[in-house]
């Protein structure tokens, strides 16, 4: 039943075959005899994924409930120990993960190492169930899904340049100096030449001409320490540089909006123990990070 839900929701035998371990045809071969034992055809069948049928469809949505109904069964028996075991998947943007998320997860894992815990880095959204993803951070406003989220933080994104950049090009006086200006930013910026500032007046769009480009965080940071230009930074990730004076802010009276910080899981209803363990653990950690403005909002669905 395992076998068959992990290949529902990853899509492909290969793909549930790596995760359980298992070879790809001793996969196949468990999904057919489970076909075989129902006397129904589970998956349409394609040379690149597969597909469940309305019967499949059925049969996942109480193989679901019936394995978190043992994972439930199982946790509540081990309330028991302190002792967390088990597999953890923790997922979270690059930057933001390198710099302070996994100094965070190296201490949980040495807090409890009957667990096996993996941290995934990476600027995308994971998809959480498809991924076997326990728990993940996730920045900015979130779409609305069938994800449980709760903010612990917030912080600002400010915009930097090196004291060398200035003494070679000066300071910008107002927003509309910046087409002026060399400018780094994210590759994948939706805005393009353009950034997206609030200030006194409210929000607007102000026009950029990009010089360098990249798509991490450290990256760009370096770009702006080594005097590259002017771009825009989130001040967790720069405080040391912020502290010793080799970036300094520009236009102070102007900033990206602040950004949230979310830790996202799947369900409410039951949580297991390492997953609560590790949020509360997160949530402490989170507090000595210099730059982040620390929350007490509950849960909420998204």
């Amino acid at each position: 039943m395992k076998t068959f839900v992990r290949v529902a929701e990853l899509g492909t035998l290969s793909a549930a075959a790596r995760e359980l371990g298992l070879t790809q045809p001793a996969v196949s071969q468990q999904v057919a005899a489970l076909e075989r034992h129902l006397d129904v055809r589970l998956f349409h069948r394609s040379t690149r994924q597969l597909a469940l049928t309305g019967g499949g469809e059925t049969y996942y949505q109480h193989a679901r409930q019936i394995l978190q109904a043992v994972e439930e069964a199982e946790e509540s028996t081990g309330e028991l120990s302190t002792t967390l075991r088990g597999n953890l998947r923790v997922h979270g943007p690059v930057g933001f993960g390198q710099m302070h998320l996994s100094p965070i997860v190296i201490e949980f894992q040495r807090l409890h190492p009957d667990l096996t815990t993996e941290l995934v880095l990476d600027d995308r959204l994971a998809d959480l169930i498809a991924e076997g993803v326990d728990v993940a951070i996730r920045f900015g406003d979130l779409k609305s899904s069938d994800l449980i989220a709760r903010k612990l933080a917030t912080f600002d994104r400010i915009l930097v340049a090196s004291p060398d950049y200035i003494a070679v090009h000066g300071k910008p006086l107002t927003p509309d100096d910046l087409i002026r200006h060399r400018y780094i930013r994210f590759a994948w910026s939706p805005q393009g030449e353009s950034i997206p500032l609030i200030g006194p007046r409210g929000a607007f769009a102000a026009p950029i001409r990009s010089t360098f480009l990249a798509n991490n965080a450290f990256v760009l940071n370096e770009a702006l320490c080594a005097g590259l230009g002017i771009g825009g930074a989130q001040v967790p990730l720069i405080q040391p540089q912020l502290d010793s004076g080799t970036l300094v802010r520009i236009l102070p009276d102007y900033a990206y909006a602040p950004m949230d910080v979310h830790v996202v899981y799947a369900t409410a209803r039951f949580l297991p123990r390492k997953v609560r363990a590790f949020i509360d653990h997160l949530a402490t950690g989170l507090h000595a990070i210099p730059g982040l403005r620390i929350n007490r909002i509950p849960e909420k669905n998204v």
